[in-house]
């Protein structure tokens, strides 16, 4: 993939989603990731990240 293809490819998964004043929130981000590797493999994550955040909490906490 050449540098063209891969700013399409981020272009497309972000599509005007983050504003450059506020933090995005978490899901908006894995949103956005799940979006990208789906763009580049045309394959859909096997599980939801719903089902994972209460795992991903527990590995954030200090």
């Amino acid at each position: 993939m050449d540098r063209a293809e891969a700013a399409r490819a981020v272009e497309n998964a972000i599509g005007g989603r983050f504003k450059s004043w506020a933090t995005p929130k978490r899901t908006l981000i894995e949103s956005v990731g799940e979006d990208l590797a789906v763009g580049l493999t045309g394959h859909a994550p096997y599980q939801d990240h719903r089902e994972r955040e209460r795992l991903e909490d527990l590995h954030d906490c200090d």
